[in-house]
């Protein structure tokens, strides 16, 4: 699980990703979403950009109630997303 109180620790790999998603939910996000499907799983952070060093930098999000609406709309639409295997108390989106 992530735990927010050491997010100065973290860094991206093959469990973790992060995206910045200022503007909204990132392409990238339903390719990330699929490779952790296919292996054993992960965890996309949004409103984040990773430094050059590796650390981690919030960016923030805009319309987190849209950007909640437009991921689970999104993620439950065959023609996106072959299959969700989530459930809404799996993702948290943090203020």
């Amino acid at each position: 699980m992530f735990d927010l109180s050491k997010f100065n620790e973290y860094r991206e790999d093959n469990r973790c990703e992060i995206k910045k998603a200022r503007e909204g939910l990132p392409d990238s996000l339903w390719s990330t979403y699929s490779a952790f499907a296919n292996c054993y799983g992960g965890v996309i952070i949004l409103g984040v950009s990773e430094n050059k060093d590796g650390s981690w930098q919030t960016t923030g999000l805009q319309s987190v109630d849209k950007l909640r609406k437009d991921f689970w709309n999104t993620i439950n639409n065959l023609q996106k997303v072959n299959k969700n295997l989530l459930q809404i108390k799996t993702c948290n989106f943090i203020r």
